[in-house]
């Protein structure tokens, strides 16, 4: 026997806020959203200084593709900027900041690639996009899936701080442990960004010949 409509909506509404009573962050869709957030601004703000700014940016992408791939600076330079922000929201999961921090790190990941993407195709035009994926490639393989992770694995411990009124988190270790494992998958990311990543750049510039 078929149900009626209004009750088979209500209850796939009921199992939604199911899934957000039980500390379950849809950090795909905050990162869609953000993606096209990054994908319009750029078009909006483009007769501002947006295109000097995207130009200078890919003088110095010019530049730094002629480096060596291999420079342990650019590692280390790699592992702070993207290792902190890993530390950071892992800290933050056992705190009340894990929440606010989670849906706005899933935010501004779908921001950053997006308007990346934009940027480089309004600049440079279709060959500008190409190279612009390519600056997220093959890192981004490792670092999104990492990231989604995080993001929930976050929202999830540090909720149960909110609901706890502030008391210490029971299953931490579990937390820890998934941290750490993440920690280990998305450090290859890092790896796969300061050595693969240059040559992916280098060899996408010399071959469209943008510069």
């Amino acid at each position: 026997m078929d149900l009626p409509p209004y009750i088979v909506q209500g209850e796939g509404m009921k199992k939604r806020f199911e899934i957000y009573k039980k500390g379950c962050l849809p950090a795909g869709w905050i990162f869609v959203a953000g993606f096209l957030i990054g994908s319009f601004l750029p078009n909006l703000m483009w007769k501002m200084e947006w295109n000097q700014k995207t130009a200078a940016s890919f003088y110095l992408l010019g530049a730094f593709a002629d480096k060596t791939s291999g420079d342990g600076g650019y590692l280390w330079q790699v592992f702070r900027m993207r290792g902190s922000f890993f530390l950071l929201a892992a800290f933050c999961g056992v705190s009340v900041f894990g929440v606010p921090l989670a849906v706005t790190g899933s935010l501004l990941m779908g921001i950053e690639m997006g308007a990346l993407l934009a940027m480089s195709v309004l600049q440079f035009g279709l060959q500008g996009g190409v190279v612009g994926a390519g600056l997220l490639f093959p890192q981004y393989l490792i670092y999104l899936p990492c990231l989604f992770f995080l993001m929930k694995r976050v929202y999830a411990q540090s909720l149960d701080i909110w609901r706890s009124h502030g008391l210490f988190p029971k299953r931490v270790s579990d937390y820890v442990i998934h941290v750490c494992l993440c920690g280990a998958v998305y450090a290859v990311g890092i790896f796969l960004e300061a050595y693969c990543n240059p040559i992916v750049v280098e060899t996408l510039i010399k071959t469209l010949h943008i510069f």
